[in-house]
């Protein structure tokens, strides 16, 4: 190795340098590209993770809303359901009581129907005279002690709707202190009168009806009198409008 090439030697060897300086410039762009790629990757993740973050927040936001409204759509439902039972039970109550009715109505009118032909069957039997007419259908009388016990039913052939006003008279006739007399019979005190089960009755001689008339009662027999029959006149006012006697058995 000679001198010569000692300074060639160290000459080439700072011309190395500027390739060294060229090779760094070189690649200080890659290194800025590098951050530059990390700083984005930065910012978009956290762009990202907030992003989700807010859509997270808002999903939860929803699905509490929806499940506020389900629940008071269920309360509704629970409520309507309900009503419709409290409804249903109502109307099958409704239901048994108008079909109770119906039964009872059905029944009375038959038991009307068959009171309205036995009423035809009895007219024909008994007929009501003219119009206006006061029939004594039926009269029983008997002695109980010092009482007579009497029942008496009553018809009138009515036209229309008039009211019949009137009065009962009952006349005996009869023996007292041997001799025959005739005295009229007033209703018992509720003190002396004597029924069945000494149940006390005070005779109703005022009448006032349409057609038929039921009347029951007690009278009183004057103390010494012996009663052999009594006579029942219907008076409308001075008039008499019916009579019926019965005879009376011997009072044991």
């Amino acid at each position: 190795m000679n001198e010569k090439d000692t300074p060639d030697g160290a000459g080439a060897l700072p011309q190395a340098e500027p390739a060294k300086a060229g090779s760094a410039r070189r690649g200080r762009p890659w290194a800025g590209l590098a951050t530059a790629l990390c700083i984005g990757l930065a910012l978009g993740y956290a762009g990202t993770h907030y992003g989700l973050d807010d859509n997270v927040q808002r999903l939860a936001d929803l699905k509490k809303q929806y499940e506020t409204v389900l629940a008071q759509h269920l309360y509704d439902l629970n409520s309507a359901m309900m009503r419709a039972d409290a409804l249903q039970g109502q109307l099958a109550v409704e239901e048994s009581t108008r079909k109770s009715l119906e039964a009872t109505l059905q029944a009375t009118q038959q038991d009307l129907g068959r009171a309205r032909d036995q009423l035809a069957f009895y007219n024909q039997l008994l007929p009501a005279g003219p119009n206006g007419s006061i029939s004594i259908r039926a009269l029983d009388i008997e002695q109980r002690g010092p009482t007579l016990y009497y029942k008496v039913l009553l018809m009138r052939n009515a036209p229309g709707d008039e009211t019949f006003n009137g009065l009962m008279e009952f006349v005996a006739n009869g023996s007292e202190k041997g001799k025959t007399v005739k005295i009229s019979l007033h209703p018992a005190l509720a003190e002396n009168a004597s029924l069945d089960g000494g149940a006390a009755n005070t005779a109703k001689l005022v009448l006032s009806f349409d057609q038929f008339q039921r009347g029951e009662g007690v009278l009183s027999i004057p103390p010494g009198f012996i009663p052999k029959a009594v006579t029942l006149n219907i008076l409308e006012g001075e008039t008499v409008r019916a009579s019926r006697t019965v005879n009376l058995a011997a009072a044991h």
